[in-house]
């Protein structure tokens, strides 16, 4: 007798695919009853809310039934109005046919999971593919999300259409904000480092759990096959930092690399695949580099999470010292760390040493680099200051040329020399290298300083005739702001009481893509940033009153409110100190000053005190540098000066010198922190400046010279003393860059940092017979100079690299270039193409294009026709190989694009 066959287990049925299944059959089978009883087979366990609503309202009260005495008991027992629907497991032969009677169409419903499932989908048919896979039908069941299945255009169900799906539930990738289009290997990978995931996927049943296992090992390869190996191991929650701890690994060489792979073998279940762990790294390290770079905080923390697990792998592995290499682990940052340590020492003895770029490089290269900004930024300061060192400095032959050079160039090391001072947190060879780099350069910064006082000395016993073309801070209005006011143009005259070149280096640096630089004293000869000289002493008081009098005084707020309205330019012309420049509750800036700057009032000046009360305070953090957004409420007036079309002048009375650990040196005659009034003699580190230009008692005081040496109690720096910092005030000089018709005389300036500043500038024949070897050597004595020469200032040129002009020289010699120069409406001389074409090239491909007119003597009404007739020439096929950008302000040189459509020599990639 053959013996019938087993009913098929019950299926577990979640609340969803139960809706759907209710309203199928009473949509499909309408009986007149409005609230029947279903007995449906499934398994009879209901850990869910046990009322279901239905599409139309009606109310479902779901009730698991174990026997066929309980599902008995429920028909017979009072109800409301609600649709009972029963679970039960008991086939339908066993229930007594009064039972059936009773129930909804006499049967008991079968879920069979393909109906529900292509329905949910909106589809007719699932493909053959997918009825294979017999796990997937009850898993879809299952995973179906509260709103159901996404409906699909499409008749047929396929196979990685619904795993696709499946996948993105199970995977929980909407914790990711992603959807089941954005599974890949990025994903698969992220889903192992979410908390609980992992263990998550070990409780699905297990057929599923091994038919997705399959279809995603089928879908991404050797990385997904590595990440389930370690889930089935017990690992899987690791992935990410064993990826990346393997990309060093298996990347490195030697016996102690291949004892840590045999260690790490383990964790993947002896998987034994160099391809596949290397295919898995090498996503790891993708997917981590995401996190880290990610505009999100909370994803940010999660990439260095796992930074932090792989670091504890990697002693768990006794793999740290074969991780050495690794781009992306801290270790391999520490080893970046140590070996730039040791190439800025060795920078020290050689400065032609030719490690010291690649090591900052390679640092610098890191893709913690960008985590680790501040602390890449001090090496890089460090490299640039062991540069400087490597080259010949004459001291300073004037005052004009002290100030001059220390704008052009000892501001840039004053900068660097303050982020050196700030150090490196945790590695104490990148630590002494900091204190024995920054001991040298503070030393020579302090040797100039002591010629220049020696110049100021001179030069201030000399009184105002001595002056020349030297630009003062009491003759600052009238050479500066007068000519603008003659020409009809108003101004924002910004004093940020304190500011050093250094700090002015780095404002100049900001405001390059918004405004135009200008030389408002260049004429017709070459233009570059200018440095006024500060009133004696150097506070406050005197310089900056000496500024809004414009002559030498010495004052306060009232008396500068006083000479600024009786001046030059009648009492329509403002001044804002602090108090009143500052707005109250929901205001960046007064009403008051706003109304000002928007007014035809010819001046409107403005005090901003930051820099000067951090000397008093401090600043929170230490962090090096400044920027725009320390400096109060100046961005904010910048951009109303942008509205009102004002040119700017941004300037200061005087600079400063930072606290560095100097010594106090109490003296009874002390007037400030920084200068005295005795009688007595001069001593180490001071100067006796006598003369007019001391606005003193007596025309006479004795200044601090050396930035170590202090008059008065600790505080976070000091003004008033006769140092380069201090006595030399940098003039910023700005028009917005659509200005076409600049002020007679302003010529627009291509800020250039110093040679040193830049990579790889130092050649053989610059560098100082005067090298630092193991021990520091002293440095030679500033040579005498004749008196005559008290105010020559050298004049900087700046040369074009042999190798640009080559380029250019190729450029225009093309027959591509000569075909479309042809073309244009209006031809354009070749002399104009060629500077401008060297003018990016050494701009590195970006200029406002007010300079790039000016490099190229073309008429600066002409600056944007001139660089859209550049466009017509050089883009061809309208590829961007020149761009103009910023509401055309700025032109960018695509030099890669350039090579490449001229077919010209070098690099195209």
């Amino acid at each position: 007798m053959t013996q019938a066959p087993a009913p098929a287990q019950a299926l577990r049925i979640s609340p969803v695919a139960l809706r759907q299944k209710v309203t199928q059959q009473l949509e499909r089978h309408r009986n007149g009853d409005a609230y029947p009883v279903l007995v449906i087979r499934a398994e009879p366990a209901w850990p869910h809310d046990p009322t279901v609503l239905l599409p139309d309202g009606r109310p479902v009260r779901v009730v698991p039934c174990v026997s066929p005495l309980a599902v008995w008991e429920h028909l017979v027992a009072d109800r409301g109005e609600e649709v009972l629907v029963l679970l039960t497991d008991v086939p339908e032969s066993v229930l007594h046919h009064g039972v059936r009677s009773r129930i909804f169409r006499q049967h008991v419903i079968t879920v069979q999971p393909w109906d529900l499932v292509v329905d949910a989908f909106g589809a007719h048919v699932p493909d053959a593919a997918l009825e294979r896979e017999a796990w997937a039908g009850e898993a879809l069941l299952d995973a179906m999300p509260p709103g159901g299945w996404p409906r699909l255009a499409t008749r047929v169900l396929t196979r990685d259409m619904a795993l696709r799906h499946l996948a993105a539930v199970r995977l929980g990738l909407d914790r990711q904000d992603l959807g089941p289009d954005d599974l890949d290997v990025t994903a698969l990978l992220r889903w192992s480092a979410e908390p609980g995931a992992v263990e998550a996927y070990g409780l699905l049943r297990e057929s599923e759990r091994v038919g997705l296992s399959r279809w995603l090992l089928e879908q991404f390869g050797r990385p997904a096959r590595a990440l389930f190996a370690l889930v089935d191991a017990g690992h899987g929650a690791d992935a990410l930092p064993l990826g990346l701890i393997c990309d060093a690994i298996w990347s490195a060489e030697g016996a102690n690399a291949v004892r840590a792979q045999g260690r790490i073998d383990q964790y993947f279940g002896n998987l034994n695949d160099d391809a596949t762990v290397r295919g898995f790294a090498a996503a790891a390290v993708q997917v981590v580099t995401a996190l880290l770079d990610a505009p999100a905080a909370a994803v940010r923390r999660d990439g260095h999470a796992i930074l932090d697990r792989a670091e504890q792998l990697l002693i768990q592995f006794s793999a740290a010292n074969s991780a050495g290499h690794s781009p992306i682990l801290r270790t391999g940052f520490t080893h970046r760390l140590g070996a730039a340590a040791e190439a800025l020492l060795a920078g020290l003895r050689n400065p032609t040493n030719p490690a010291l770029d690649p090591a900052v490089e390679h640092l610098a290269g890191h893709r913690l680099a960008e985590a680790e900004a501040e602390r890449v930024r001090r090496a890089q300061m460090a490299q640039r200051l062991v540069r400087w060192l490597g080259t010949t400095v004459v001291p300073p032959q004037s005052v004009a040329d002290g100030v001059d050079r220390h704008i052009a160039e000892w501001g840039w090391v004053d900068q660097a020399l303050n982020h050196v001072w700030a150090g490196e947190e945790t590695h104490p060879q990148l630590q002494r290298a900091y204190r024995d780099i920054h001991e040298l350069a503070q030393q020579r910064r302090r040797e100039l300083d002591g010629a220049f006082a020696g110049r100021l000395a001179a030069w201030a016993t000399a009184g105002p005739g001595g002056d020349g073309e030297l630009l003062t801070v009491e003759n600052l209005l009238p050479r500066v702001i007068d000519p603008l006011i003659r020409a009809g143009r108003p101004v924002l005259l910004a004093v940020l009481d304190g500011m050093s070149a250094a700090v002015a280096v780095q404002l100049a640096d900001q405001l390059a893509p918004h405004w135009v630089e200008y030389d408002p004293l260049a004429g017709s000869g070459a233009a570059r940033r200018r440095g006024v000289v500060a009133a004696l002493p150097t506070l406050t008081a005197v310089s900056r009153t000496s500024l809004f009098a414009g002559a030498l005084r010495s004052g306060n707020q009232d008396l500068e409110r006083r000479f600024f309205a009786d001046g030059r330019w009648g009492r329509d012309s403002r001044i804002f100190h602090k108090g009143p420049a500052r707005g109250g509750a929901g205001e960046v800036i007064a009403a008051e000053l706003t109304d000002a700057v928007a007014s035809r009032s010819p001046v409107v000046a403005v005090v901003i005190n930051t820099v000067d009360d951090s000397l008093a305070h401090g600043r929170e953090g230490d962090e090096a540098g400044w920027q725009l957004s320390d400096l109060g409420f100046l961005r904010s007036l910048l951009d109303q000066a942008r509205s009102t079309g004002r040119a700017v002048i941004i300037t200061s009375d005087h600079g400063h010198v930072l606290e560095r650990g100097g010594q106090h040196l109490k003296t009874p005659d002390a007037a400030s922190a920084r200068h005295r009034t005795g009688a007595g003699p001069a001593g180490p580190g001071e100067v006796e400046l006598a003369g007019p230009r001391v606005v003193s008692e007596g025309n006479r005081i004795i200044a601090l010279w050396d930035p170590l040496l202090r008059h008065r109690p600790s505080r976070a720096g000091y003004h008033g003393g006769a140092s380069l910092a201090e006595v030399t005030i940098p003039l910023l000089a700005y028009l917005l860059p659509n200005v076409t018709e600049p002020p007679s005389g302003w010529t627009p300036v291509e800020e250039r940092a110093p040679e040193w500043w830049q990579k790889n500038t130092i050649k053989p024949e610059q560098i100082s017979s005067a090298q630092p070897t193991s021990a520091p050597k002293p440095r030679r004595k500033a040579p005498a100079m004749a008196e005559d020469a008290l105010f020559d200032v050298p004049e900087a040129k700046t040369v074009p690299s042999a190798a640009d002009g080559d380029l250019v020289a190729a450029l225009l010699a093309t027959d591509l270039f000569k075909a479309q120069h042809s073309l244009t409406p209006r031809r354009v001389e070749l002399k104009k193409i060629q500077a401008a074409m060297r003018a990016l090239i050494e701009a590195k491909g970006v200029l406002p294009v007010a300079v790039l007119a000016q490099r190229a003597g073309e008429a600066p009404v002409r600056a944007v026709g001139f660089a859209t007739t550049l466009q017509r020439i050089f883009n061809v096929d309208n590829y961007p190989v020149l761009s103009l950008t910023d509401n055309t302000r700025t032109v960018r040189l695509d030099l890669r694009l350039l090579r490449e459509q001229f077919h010209l020599p070098g690099r195209s990639a």
